[in-house]
């Protein structure tokens, strides 16, 4: 189908993917394998097209949030060792231990029930204890690994095939980045070496690959940088990783307004002078959230245009009076490039008053994935 055909849809540049995979690869030691979290629909970009990408670019191991999206990447054929990073409830257990999906465990209670369905498969099941180190959530107090490492061994034919903890800093200056990291270290030294070794450890994330060179343990969780979300991005410095996603939509209606005129509901905007308005098909049902209501701005021609009045459910308008010859059908670009000028990720989220990842996690179900694969990267990256 030709994007004319869609109303609004997001374009997945699968060579950026990879070559960001690459760029961070580099930043590893030889003995470090990668794990590509690609929880949350691949943060909202795809998950099956990114995973396949992935397992291409040489991922180790691919990360989801809960049992569905194992299920989902199992049911694309994809047959590559799948981490499920957050809880299980009972009733997901008996499909995620059929399909070979492997959990992580927080307490001796999901230890037995994990046990007891293995069991009953006859299968053995390797299984990743998340540790507490200062996240808060989901994990062991630190003083309970020994025991319920314990308890894993108790319980055959479960063994322990990872150990783990989740950060909590967002910064790389936040002191609790170093501390969480010497606290699992000195679990690690004292369980997971030695005899009865435990393979997998990780706790690297994309803050730490990107702000502490020599990375700790062997196995690296790697999210945001992969699309381009760079963590230690700060306004005026150079950016290390490709945007994967843009998202584009275009315009179907234009009108012009005299002085005075509003525009949206509650009239919250009104014409400073004579304008000429563009309408465009997408509101906040497709994730364009109800916040960039005059503050936004998208591109039209390369040329910045401004959000005018509220953002509804399924329209957005904007001012394109400083515009020259735009047209219905004109493409407009949401986040992106085009013709030179940019709208970034940090801006739609500096708008929305939130963090990057939640634009891609917002998109709705109107928003079409169309993959492209562009051959090298734009002027600016290496």
């Amino acid at each position: 189908m030709s994007v004319s055909m869609h109303r609004v849809w997001g374009e997945v540049d699968l060579g950026a993917l990879g070559r960001n995979l690459g760029r961070i690869r580099a930043r590893l030691r030889p003995d470090q394998h990668l794990l590509v979290v690609v929880k949350a629909d691949a943060y909202g970009h795809g998950a099956v097209e990114v995973a396949r990408e992935a397992v291409a670019c040489g991922a180790a191991f691919l990360g989801v949030g809960d049992s569905q999206e194992g299920l989902t990447l199992r049911a694309a054929g994809i047959r590559e060792p799948i981490l499920v990073l957050g809880a299980l409830i009972p009733g997901e257990i008996d499909a995620v231990l059929t399909h070979g999906i492997t959990p992580c465990v927080h307490s001796e209670d999901k230890i037995r029930l994990l046990a007891k369905v293995a069991r009953s498969l006859n299968r053995p099941l390797g299984v990743h204890l998340k540790v507490d180190t200062g996240m808060g959530r989901l994990g062991a107090r630190p003083e309970r690994v020994g025991d319920l490492l314990d308890a894993i061994r108790r319980e055959a034919p479960l063994y322990t095939e990872g150990i783990c903890t989740h950060l909590a800093a967002v910064d790389r200056d936040d002191p609790s980045l170093d501390r969480q990291l010497a606290l699992f270290s000195d679990l690690v030294g004292r369980y997971a070496d030695g005899e009865g070794a435990i393979r997998w450890r990780h706790a690297a994330n994309s803050l730490v690959v990107l702000s502490r060179p020599g990375a700790p343990f062997n196995l690296v969780r790697v999210g945001g940088a992969a699309y381009g979300i760079d963590p230690t991005d700060r306004p005026g410095t150079a950016r290390a990783f490709e945007p994967v996603l843009s998202l584009h939509t275009q315009v179907v209606y234009l009108k012009d307004l005299p002085a005075g005129a509003p525009v949206g509901y509650a009239g919250t905007w009104q014409a400073p002078r004579a304008v000429r308005t563009a309408v465009l098909p997408v509101g906040y049902h497709d994730g364009y959230a109800f916040a960039f209501g005059n503050r936004a701005e998208v591109l039209v021609r390369g040329i910045r245009a401004p959000v005018i009045g509220r953002v509804s459910m399924d329209y957005t308008t904007i001012d394109v009076t400083d515009i020259p010859g735009v047209h219905v059908g004109d493409p407009v670009v949401l986040l992106g490039r085009q013709e030179g000028a940019e709208i970034t990720l940090h801006e739609m989220a500096a708008w929305r008053s939130t963090v990057p990842y939640e634009i891609p996690c917002s998109l709705g179900p109107r928003v079409k994935r169309l993959v492209t694969r562009s051959e090298a990267a734009p002027a600016g990256w290496v």
